[in-house]
C-alpha cells in the first residue's frame, strides 16, 4: 500500500524531467540573444558582491555558479531557470500532498506539480534568467516549510522546518524583495484566522522565534550593510521602480494587469481561482490560507497598477499557493466535469509550452522577445571597429548596449566606463565606474543619442568612426554611433 501511495512522486519526476528536457533543447534551438538585463546580470557575476544597483545579489551568485560549471553560453547562463522551476514543482507537490484532506493525496500532489510546471508564465520565464526564478524557488520552500510547521502532526521535525523557513525566506529576500509580499500575506492570514495564529505560536515559541529572527537578520545583514554603504541604492531603485510618486490613477492599467494574470497563470486556472474567491465561506481552513496567500499579492499589485503601473510578473508569487489551491479544489471534485476542465487546462498549457519557443524562433511582428533580438550581430560590428584600438576603454551612454557589448564582444575590453551625462546614478554601471578612468586613455564611445554634444566638451579630440545597426525584426532597427575619444578633461 505504501509503495502505491508514493507512485505519484515517480510519475511527477518523469513529467517534470520531460518538460525540463523539452525546454532545454527547444530554447537552445531557438538560441535567442541575451536580453540586456540578462547580460547585465552576467557582468554582475564577474564581480561577486553583497548587492548591486537594482537587485539583491543572489542571482549574480547563481549565474557565477552556472557559468563556472557550464560556461558562458546563453543556455548555460539561463540553465538555472528551468532547473529551479522544476525543483519548485516538487515542493509544491509535497505541500499539496500534506494539505490534501481526501484519500487521494497522491493525485492532489500530482495535479499541483503539473499545474505549476506548465503554467504559461513558467513556460515563458524558463527561456530566460531573472530574479523571479530564485525568488519563486525559495518561496516554494517557504510555503512548504510553513505548512509543515503549521499542519504536520509529527512535531519531531519542527526545528528543521523552522530552519528551512528562516533560511529560504532569507535567500528569497536576497533574490528579490517581492518575497515580502508572501510574508505580508502570511500576516494577513494570521490577522483573519486567530486559531491558526495561536496554533503557530505554540509551534514557534518565543525562544525559537528569537533564534529564527536573529538567524534571518544575520543572513541578510551583509546585503543591508552593502546598501548602507551605498546610500541604500537598491532600496531607492526599488521604490523608484514602483513609482508611487508618479500617481496617475489609471483604471486602464489596473484592467490590463488583471487580464495579464489570465495569461500568466492560464485562463482556466485563473477562472477557478476567481471562483474560489466568491466561494470563500465554504472553503476549508487550509484552502482559505492558500487563497489568502494567492490573493493578497494580486490585490496589492492591482492597487499599485491603479496608482501608478505594474508589470504582469509582479504578482508571480501568487501562483505558487494558487497552483496548490486549484489542485486541491479539483481533487475534491474529481468527477467527469472536473476532469475535463483540468485536462483542457493542461492542453492549453501544453500548447503554450510547445508554441512559445517556435514562435520566438520565427521572429513575428508581434514579438514579446524583441529585447533579445539582434544584440550579437550589432556587437560584432562594434568589435570590428574596436579591434583597431584594442587597448581602448569601452564607453557607452546606455546600459543596454554596454551590457550586451561586454558579453558579446570578441575582444573583451580591459576597462569600460558608463558615460554619465547628468552625474546622477541611474544604473549599476554608473555606480561602479567613473569618468576619471578615462584619464590618459583612448576611448571608444558607443552612443544611442542622436545629439552627441553631451560628451564633446569633455575631450580634446572626438572623431566619428561610423554607425552600427541592430536589426530587431522586419522594419525594426536601432542605430548606434561610434566615436573615438582622446584627451579627457575632467573640468
Amino acid at each position: 500500500m505504501k509503495k502505491r501511495e508514493y507512485q505519484w512522486q515517480f510519475l511527477l519526476l518523469i513529467i517534470v524531467l520531460t518538460v525540463f528536457l523539452f525546454r532545454f533543447f527547444s530554447w537552445n534551438f531557438v538560441n535567442l540573444d541575451l536580453a540586456f538585463d540578462e547580460a547585465q546580470y552576467w557582468t554582475w557575476s564577474l564581480d561577486i558582491d553583497w548587492g548591486y544597483y537594482s537587485k539583491p545579489p543572489l542571482l549574480a551568485w547563481l549565474i557565477r555558479i552556472s557559468s563556472s560549471t557550464c560556461g558562458i553560453s546563453e543556455m548555460c547562463l539561463r540553465i538555472s531557470s528551468p532547473i529551479l522551476y522544476s525543483l519548485s514543482a516538487f515542493f509544491i507537490s509535497s505541500t499539496a500532498y500534506m494539505l490534501c484532506e481526501t484519500n487521494s493525496k497522491g493525485r492532489a500532489a500530482l495535479l499541483a506539480g503539473i499545474t505549476w510546471i506548465l503554467i504559461p508564465g513558467v513556460s515563458f520565464s524558463s527561456g530566460m534568467i531573472s530574479t523571479d526564478v530564485p525568488m519563486l524557488f525559495f518561496s516554494s520552500i517557504v510555503i512548504w516549510s510553513f505548512c509543515c510547521l503549521l499542519f504536520h502532526k509529527n512535531e519531531a521535525y519542527n526545528s528543521y522546518y523552522i530552519a528551512a523557513l528562516t533560511v529560504s525566506l532569507a535567500l528569497g529576500f536576497l533574490s528579490k524583495y517581492a518575497i515580502l509580499l508572501l510574508l505580508f500575506s502570511l500576516m494577513v492570514f494570521f490577522a483573519v484566522n486567530s486559531s491558526s495564529r495561536n496554533h503557530f505560536k505554540n509551534k514557534l515559541p518565543p525562544r525559537k522565534l528569537i533564534i529564527s529572527i536573529v538567524l534571518l537578520f544575520l543572513l541578510i545583514f551583509p546585503h543591508l550593510w552593502w546598501n548602507y554603504n551605498n546610500g541604500f541604492i537598491t532600496f531607492q531603485h526599488t521604490a523608484a521602480n514602483i513609482n508611487v510618486a508618479g500617481v496617475n490613477y489609471s483604471f486602464y492599467n489596473t484592467f490590463v494587469f488583471f487580464l495579464e494574470q489570465f495569461a500568466v497563470f492560464g485562463p482556466i486556472n485563473f477562472i477557478i481561482l476567481l471562483y474560489l474567491v466568491i466561494s470563500y465561506k465554504i472553503l476549508s481552513n487550509k484552502e482559505k490560507m492558500l487563497l489568502i496567500l494567492a490573493l493578497v499579492p494580486i490585490v496589492m499589485i492591482l492597487v499599485q497598477a491603479f496608482i501608478s503601473r505594474a508589470h504582469a510578473n509582479w504578482a508571480a508569487i501568487s501562483f505558487i499557493p494558487a497552483s496548490i489551491l486549484v489542485a486541491l479544489f479539483l481533487d475534491k471534485r474529481w468527477f467527469l466535469k472536473e476532469k475535463r476542465i483540468y485536462y483542457f487546462s493542461i492542453f492549453l498549457s501544453l500548447i503554450v509550452l510547445i508554441f512559445l519557443p517556435f514562435y520566438a524562433y520565427n521572429n513575428p511582428k508581434l514579438d514579446p522577445f524583441k529585447k533579445m533580438r539582434g544584440w550579437e550581430e550589432v556587437v560584432l560590428q562594434i568589435s570590428e571597429i574596436y579591434s583597431k584600438y584594442p587597448g581602448a576603454v569601452l564607453v557607452a551612454d546606455d546600459r543596454k548596449i554596454l551590457a550586451e557589448s561586454l558579453y558579446y564582444m570578441s575582444i573583451k575590453p580591459k576597462k569600460w566606463v558608463r558615460w554619465n551625462a547628468d552625474g546622477k546614478i541611474h544604473d549599476h554601471y554608473e555606480l561602479v565606474t567613473k569618468h576619471d578612468d578615462l584619464k590618459n586613455e583612448i576611448g571608444i564611445m558607443v552612443s544611442v543619442e542622436s545629439n552627441n554634444e553631451h560628451f564633446f566638451q569633455s575631450f580634446s579630440e572626438v572623431i566619428y568612426l561610423g554607425e552600427v545597426t541592430r536589426i530587431i525584426g522586419e522594419r525594426r532597427i536601432k542605430k548606434y554611433k561610434i566615436w573615438l575619444l582622446k584627451g579627457y578633461n575632467s573640468s
